[in-house]
């Protein structure tokens, strides 16, 4: 069986077909429009022309709902998200079995399929734009009643703090992000630097830069010591473009987990960066769908539903 897998981000849209062993091929990116609906069919659309997949699966930024695919809630970075029924619209237009999650679940799905399919509990952390979670036990992703699970990003981590444009005040995100780290950056040396430009810097041990990496490391070390004391977790998988960062990040962030760990039962050796990268997202949609469209996972619900996600192997 293979799978189109879409990762839907603020700035970019991810695609690949994807086999039953998490392969991809055929990736293509394209920039997020205002228009992302009619987008994202046209997309679709093309997709199909050309390849046959069995299935499409969608990650998308936003709360879903686990049972219709719909998008419970989105904020402003994906402009009239809120309420759109992503499943039931794709699957209409086209006529392929789809399957809809949250673009970090899928992410963690990805992951684990991908490098940790002997972990019990893995938990990602996906630092981008801003902060995403997922949580994958026995290989089920956590998604939860309403969509809600792991969404770390929105967790008060400063009460008071910064405003978050998910209404909140003090979010993790608003500390745990890229844009913050660009942003540090930019407050002290008045300039704004491109990716590849704060990359480079860090590496080469600018410490302007450094000191702003490290801000931010701070932070995302008390949200993983929360996490592994909320779900003990085997292994906290570290994703998105904080990856660029590569080992000397990963470093200095088990450094800021050395005391918190020594009060605990974890080691900071336990939390690693991602081996799919910017992959993840787009394997976890298209491993989820295919499962979802195989109906091997069904399984009844207090109410009597079933639910589209995948069961273990």
């Amino acid at each position: 069986m293979r799978a189109l897998g879409i990762d839907i981000g603020g700035t970019m849209i991810k695609t690949a077909i994807v086999d039953e062993n998490g392969v991809i091929s055929e990736k293509k990116l394209y920039p997020t429009q205002r228009k992302l609906r009619e987008q994202l069919l046209q997309i679709v659309k093309e997709e199909l022309a050309v390849s046959n997949p069995e299935a499409i699966g969608i990650g998308t930024a936003g709360r879903v709902d686990p049972l219709t695919g719909e998008v419970n809630l989105a904020t402003d970075n994906l402009t009239g998200w809120t309420g759109v029924p992503l499943k039931s619209f794709i699957q209409g237009e086209t006529g392929v079995a789809t399957a809809v999650l949250n673009d970090a679940n899928a992410a963690a799905l990805g992951e684990w399929f991908s490098n940790h399919r002997r972990t019990e509990t893995l938990v990602m952390l996906t630092v981008g734009t801003g902060l995403g979670g997922g949580v994958v036990i026995n290989g089920v992703p956590l998604l939860g009643k309403r969509g809600e699970a792991a969404e770390f990003g929105h967790v008060v981590l400063h009460p008071g703090g910064r405003r978050c444009n998910c209404g909140k005040a003090g979010c993790a995100e608003q500390y745990v992000s890229m844009r913050l780290i660009h942003r540090l950056v930019t407050e002290v040396t008045g300039r704004e630097l491109d990716r590849a430009t704060l990359v480079e810097q860090y590496m080469s041990g600018d410490p302007i830069v450094e000191k702003a990496v490290d801000t931010v490391a701070g932070d995302l070390a008390i949200v993983i010591d929360s996490i592994f004391l909320s779900f003990d977790p085997e292994t906290v998988v570290i994703g998105g473009g904080i990856c660029e960062l590569g080992d000397r990040f990963l470093l200095s962030l088990r450094e800021k987990l050395v005391a918190p760990s020594q009060l605990s039962l974890y080691s900071p050796e336990d939390v690693v960066l991602s081996l799919s990268r910017n992959d993840s997202g787009i394997i976890g949609a298209a491993i989820f769908a295919m499962k979802s469209a195989s109906r091997k996972q069904l399984r009844p619900t207090r109410r009597g539903r079933k639910r589209d996600y995948p069961a273990p192997e």
